[in-house]
């Protein structure tokens, strides 16, 4: 009996998994035709050929958009797999024989097992460093957006230590009104301003014009200097002056670790997108377990009109899945919610739901 249940399980764990990569590889094919027909223009634009664009970037495009995307496709995969095998009453027949209905969704958790911790590695490690090449084409060759001015910076570079930008020019690297003020405690120990901050690349220093320092002593009697010109090797660089949500795409985990502590501390903006991006990494792939749970309990049991009814409820919960995926970014910045919660909040919803669809399904 247990040779059985290993010969079934490994015939169902093949149907699975080849189902996955037959729908990845189709709505992946299809995905790169419909892309290229809405950028075809641009590439003409930039006097670069399908070919070039085939070659260096939708290599990165198939890692994004198939890691991304990936969960969903598992879903379907599994939905079309269980019902076609439901339908032909091959699971019927394993029933029959004796296979409890627990024992039976094995090979469907051992698909999702596998395809979890392909993604996992490749959200956490492969992707980030693809992304680098992949925004940098999109940023050549089909991105037209001229770069944000933020206004009013305020950041906290160290300890203690603050900023503020009345203006700045990402694409200059330069800006107004700058101050720096260093505090102990309470108490305020210095404070230097000047009329316009700009960023040497090449010496990797900035440089202050029209200057004045205001030093405190521990009785609060202050003194002043000031110049024309003052180089210094301020303990930050552009890129905090003008927080990138897309940077975060681009760092692998342990980078991305070590950033969120940098933006936790400066007071950014986006560190919220930025722990929005660290939760979703794992967040995602985990939710293949759910989904495949879910297609399964949905697909099991024989119905009348053949593979067209669970394929169509398949896709309904497609549809409500990213609905709440959306949810989950628009209440991050309209209600505050926490990243954490804003992130795992499809998965929490559909948990339940896959709960009482399992308890439901015929047995």
């Amino acid at each position: 009996m247990t040779r059985m249940f290993l010969r079934i399980d490994r015939y169902l764990l093949g149907q699975f998994l080849g189902t996955f990569a037959l729908f990845m590889s189709l709505i992946m094919a299809i995905a790169v035709v419909f892309d290229i027909s809405q950028k075809i223009d641009n590439f003409l634009n930039q006097g670069i050929t399908v070919g070039f664009a085939l070659q260096h970037y939708y290599g990165h495009f198939l890692l994004y958009y198939g890691s991304t995307f990936s969960a969903l496709i598992l879903f379907l995969s599994t939905v079309f797999t269980t019902a076609r095998l439901a339908n032909r009453s091959e699971l019927m027949a394993v029933l029959a024989g004796g296979m409890p209905f627990r024992r039976l969704m094995r090979p469907a958790l051992a698909s999702a097992g596998v395809v979890f911790l392909i993604m996992m590695l490749l959200a956490h490690f492969v992707v980030p460093h693809s992304n680098i090449a992949r925004l940098e084409f999109e940023d050549r060759y089909v991105q037209d957006v001229a770069p944000k001015r933020p206004i009013n910076i305020h950041r906290q570079i160290l300890p203690g230590h603050y900023i503020y930008l009345e203006t700045w020019s990402p694409e200059r690297q330069a800006g107004y009104h700058f101050s720096y003020e260093v505090f102990d405690g309470s108490r305020l120990v210095s404070k230097l301003r000047g009329d316009y901050l700009r960023y040497d690349s090449i010496a990797q220093t900035w440089k202050l014009d029209n200057w004045n320092r205001r030093q405190f002593n521990a009785r609060g009697i202050s003194r002043v200097a000031q110049g024309r010109t003052l180089d210094s090797n301020f303990a930050f660089k552009p890129a905090l002056l003008n927080p990138d949500q897309r940077r975060t795409e681009t760092m692998t985990s342990p980078q991305l670790r070590r950033f969120l502590a940098q933006e936790r501390l400066s007071g950014s903006e986006a560190v919220v997108w930025h722990e929005a991006e660290w939760y979703r990494r794992t967040a995602y792939p985990f939710s293949m377990f759910i989904l495949v749970v879910m297609g399964f309990a949905l697909s099991s049991a024989k119905r009348r009109g053949g593979l067209g009814a669970p394929i169509a409820l398949g896709l309904l919960f497609v549809v409500i899945y990213i609905f709440f995926m959306q949810l989950g970014s628009i209440s991050m910045m309209a209600l505050n919610v926490p990243p954490f919660w804003a992130v795992w909040l499809p998965n929490l919803l559909f948990g339940g739901i896959t709960t009482y669809l399992y308890l439901k399904a015929p047995k």
